[in-house]
């Protein structure tokens, strides 16, 4: 018999926990010959949710608790959750919210069945999303796939992974990780299924217009330099605007017609320094991510008296070459 982990990174769940888990559940009963755990990957909530967990599990084997010691992200939470799965024949990657169908789970285990390495639920629409985010998730997915060559629009964390991509997932040596964009980059046989994003349980969104503007800077910037170039473009174009305006003060000045320049001087200021500002910034960016790679500073840490899981599965926050490393 197959064995299938779900995991379902969880933040502050602890309205919605157990009765999500409970609904899960209910749709894996059809599935035949294949035997599921649900691993819940608490990112540090502050709230009941790791308890609550623990509870279920008492009377549910199958569920099961991977507790990390604060807050890391939900990157951190699915980098955490798979390599805590690499002995499983497969892993699917779900929010907890009920917003990735858990109906969907059967269909993607028939694909994967029939040969298919990742199983990929794409959204056909997004629900009730105002038209305002939805615009700027459209551009983000534009700019994304113009600067990487990826596409991934319409994409979900909801994945199924077989074994051989968990593997390598798990294998990847960076540290800033974008999980929808590296299963792209790797390439394995794929199928994707789409769906309509239904009501989330969650009362409000843990995803405020920040946090995902900081999303998409840290997504794009880890797949592509392209914008450094962006920095050379506008060096090129001040320069060319430079050359004109001087051009024309010669002009002015040989012909005699020489005025004061003053609003010229001060509008050419405030160009260069606001190019010379975004270049800056930009180039920070950059080097701000180098020193996170160069840091080697895990993506986060288990903690291993709050969690729930089987000895041989237990992870250590380590790479798997960290863990060969290990005596």
């Amino acid at each position: 018999m197959k064995q299938v982990v779900i995991i379902i990174p969880a933040l502050n769940e602890a309205a919605n926990i157990v009765a999500n888990l409970k609904t899960i559940q209910g749709h894996l009963a059809s599935v035949a010959d294949v035997s599921f755990d649900l691993m819940v990957v608490d990112d540090g909530s502050t709230d009941d949710t790791a308890a609550l967990v623990r509870n279920l599990a008492e009377s549910e084997p199958q569920v099961k608790l991977l507790s990390l010691s604060r807050h890391f992200g939900k990157e951190s939470a699915i980098t955490a959750g798979l390599r805590a799965a690499r002995d499983y024949d497969a892993a699917i990657v779900m929010d907890s919210d009920l917003q990735h169908p858990p109906k969907m789970i059967p269909d993607m285990i028939a694909h994967w069945q029939q040969g298919a390495s990742v199983v990929e639920a794409v959204k056909e629409s997004r629900g009730n999303e105002t038209r305002m985010r939805g615009t700027l998730v459209k551009l983000y997915y534009a700019l994304f796939n113009y600067l990487t060559r990826l596409s991934i629009s319409g994409d979900t964390d909801f994945k199924l992974l077989d074994q051989s991509v968990v593997q390598a997932y798990c294998s990847l040596p960076e540290h800033g990780r974008f999980f929808r964009g590296l299963i792209k980059w790797m390439n394995f046989p794929s199928v994707q299924l789409s769906f309509d994003v239904p009501e989330s349980t969650r009362k409000r969104s843990a995803w405020g217009n920040g946090a995902l503007f900081r999303y998409a800077i840290a997504s794009i910037t880890s797949f592509t330099a392209f914008p450094l170039q962006i920095v050379t473009l506008l060096g090129g174009m001040t320069f060319l605007l430079s050359l004109v305006i001087g051009g024309m003060a010669l002009a002015d000045k040989l012909a005699g017609r020489a005025v004061d320049g003053f609003t010229t001087v001060i509008l050419l200021i405030l160009l260069i320094g606001s190019v010379l500002m975004f270049s800056v910034g930009l180039i920070g960016i950059y080097i701000g991510r180098i020193y996170d790679e160069v840091k080697r500073r895990p993506n986060y840490l288990v903690d291993q008296q709050k969690s729930l899981l089987p000895e041989r599965r237990q992870s250590t926050g380590k790479s798997p070459q960290q863990e060969k490393e290990t005596p």
